[in-house]
């Protein structure tokens, strides 16, 4: 055998892996976001809701159908009480159509005993999640992902009820969370997960470039806020179009530049180009009844 033949054709070889993978490496990813499939309840696809410990301050109706429509439903911990109120308040006949969680998960320090025995015996599946290194939250998607693989299911969104005021260190917690998804693959890879905090949707967008439906009403309605935030690195570079103060590729970075407050500018879509991930957040006013005293444009 000509060891220098040999030689060769491994070089070659792998010369035509490494210019395989640096093409591949240099091809940017594109992410196109339907809101609209939220705002008018016409999700065609497979979903889970969560409901984390807060309040749901979402309107009856919008709760009802996400809810109702879900492949799999899961209350978090107390988030069970929660959801146990919003169905008590509900009219007679819409508490009967409401269907009741797969699944209850947490480490149980915030749902009643009496509550959660009530739903045992309902057939609700409870899971206990004591670990304390993570939030309930994040075992809950741990748990959602086991359901999916032992169910051979892949849900294409998944919808966390949660709340984005009071303690700023739930806030961060519930971002980790996001960051998580990823970092650790809670969710398959092409599941998107939200975040639903009384009138704003919350996500991730992975470095790439991101196309994203704006609803009507967040278009028409005016003072309606969005907001690109780099967390845990400096995004380098960002360029956005749609937005009433868009970037250049220009850096967000905390202690410069972090696009708060930001509104659209009335186009159908925002695109966005950006460098590092970035936590995007937007306003939708028809998810509660506190916009009487917005203006239409």
């Amino acid at each position: 055998m000509d060891t220098n033949n040999v030689i060769n054709k491994v070089q070659k070889l792998l010369n035509v892996f490494y210019v395989q993978q640096k093409a591949a490496s240099s091809v940017t990813k594109c992410w196109k976001w339907n809101i609209n499939e939220f705002t008018n309840n016409q999700v065609n696809h497979k979903y889970a809701v969560l409901i984390l410990n807060r309040t749901i301050s979402q309107k009856q109706e919008f709760i009802k159908k996400i809810w109702n429509n879900a492949t799999l439903r899961i209350a978090v911990d107390g988030g069970m009480v929660h959801w146990e109120k919003f169905v008590n308040n509900l009219p007679v006949n819409d508490q009967r159509t409401m269907k009741l969680p797969d699944l209850i998960t947490g480490d149980f320090d915030s749902i009643t005993e009496d509550v959660l025995e009530k739903y045992k015996k309902k057939g609700c599946k409870a899971i206990h999640t004591p670990d304390q290194d993570h939030t309930d939250f994040t075992k809950a998607l741990k748990e959602l992902n086991n359901y999916c693989i032992d169910n051979e299911i892949q849900m294409d969104h998944v919808i966390a009820i949660a709340q984005s005021s009071g303690r700023i260190d739930q806030i961060i917690g519930n971002i980790q969370t996001l960051y998580l998804v990823r970092e650790e693959r809670l969710l398959h890879p092409e599941t998107k997960m939200y975040i639903m905090s009384d009138d704003s949707l919350t996500w991730l967008l992975s470095p790439g470039d991101h196309i994203i439906d704006i609803p009507e009403e967040s278009r028409r309605v005016k003072g309606c806020w969005c907001a690109l935030i780099p967390v845990g690195e400096v995004c380098e570079s960002v360029t956005t179009n749609g937005l009433k103060w868009n970037l250049d590729n220009q850096q967000l970075k905390f202690g410069r530049l972090v696009s708060t407050s930001n509104t659209f500018d009335g186009s159908e879509q925002v695109k966005i180009k950006c460098s590092h991930t970035l936590v995007w957040a937007m306003e939708i006013p028809s998810l509660t009844n506190v916009h009487s005293d917005k203006e239409n444009c």
